[in-house]
C-alpha cells in the first residue's frame, strides 16, 4: 500500500510539471508579424502575413493569412514642363503595402522622362555702322548670345552690343599758294567742302573731300595785269 502511494505522488508532481511547461510562454518578447509578397496562380497579388497568436509545449504558435489588394490601377501619362523642357510624366503602380487597416493598397510611383530640344542653327552675327548726329562712328553688332528653352522649343537670346568711336577731326583750314612767274602770277586755293565716313568696314576712316581754285594775271603789256 506504501508504494501504490508513492507512485501516485510522481505521477501527479509529473503532471503538474508538464502543465506549467505547456501554460509558460518562450523566452523573450513576441516577435513582430512578418509580410512577404506573392502572386497567386490566378494572378492575384498579394501579402501573405504570418503572426503569433499564442503558444504551446514552450514554442510561439503562427498563423498566416493572405491579403490581396484590389486590380492594379492602370497606368497615366501626361505631358508637363519642367525647366523649359517637355517632359512626360508617368504614373504607375510600382509596390504594394499594408495600410493602418491591414489593407493591401498599391503604392504609386511617378517616373518622369524629359527630353532636351534641338536647336535650330545658331544665326549669323549682323552689323550695322552709323554715324550719330553728335559725329560718333559706331558699329551695332547682333548676335546670338545663349539658348532660351521655353515650352519645349528652343530659341537663340539675342544681345546687340554699340561700340563708336570719337568724332571725325574737326574741317581743316583753307589753304593757299602764290605762284610767280615771269609775267604770270597765279593764286591757288583749297577747302573741305564735304565730310564722308567710309562705312564699309568697322575703322569707319573718315575723309574730307576738297575743292581748289586757281586764278592766274598775266602781263600783257596792257597798263593792267589781266586774268589769264
Amino acid at each position: 500500500m506504501g508504494r501504490l502511494s508513492a507512485l501516485l505522488a510522481a505521477a501527479a508532481l509529473m503532471a503538474v510539471a508538464t502543465g506549467a511547461a505547456a501554460t509558460t510562454s518562450p523566452p523573450g518578447p513576441t516577435p513582430t508579424p512578418k509580410t512577404m509578397k506573392i502572386t497567386k496562380d490566378s494572378g492575384e497579388e498579394c501579402i501573405s502575413k504570418w503572426f503569433v497568436t499564442g503558444y504551446a509545449d514552450g514554442k510561439w504558435v503562427w498563423e498566416d493569412v493572405d491579403i490581396c489588394c484590389p486590380p492594379r490601377p492602370m497606368t497615366k501619362t501626361m505631358i508637363i514642363f519642367r525647366g523649359g523642357r517637355r517632359c512626360t510624366s508617368t504614373w504607375a503602380a510600382c509596390d504594394r503595402e499594408l495600410n493602418a487597416a491591414d489593407k493591401c493598397v498599391w503604392k504609386i510611383c511617378d517616373v518622369t522622362d524629359c527630353e532636351d530640344p534641338v536647336c535650330p542653327p545658331k544665326p549669323m552675327e549682323m552689323k550695322r555702322r552709323f554715324v550719330r548726329t553728335t559725329g560718333e562712328r559706331c558699329v551695332s553688332r547682333w548676335y546670338a548670345c545663349g539658348k532660351i528653352i521655353e515650352h519645349g522649343r528652343c530659341t537663340w537670346k539675342g544681345c546687340d552690343v554699340v561700340t563708336c568711336k570719337p568724332p571725325c577731326p574737326p574741317k581743316p583750314a583753307t589753304k593757299s599758294m602764290v605762284r610767280r612767274a615771269p609775267k604770270k602770277v597765279c593764286t591757288s586755293a583749297w577747302w573741305a567742302y564735304q565730310l564722308t565716313v567710309d562705312n564699309s568696314s568697322d575703322a569707319q576712316t573718315c575723309k574730307w573731300l576738297w575743292k581748289d581754285v586757281e586764278v592766274c594775271y598775266c602781263d600783257t603789256g596792257a597798263p593792267k595785269w589781266t586774268k589769264c
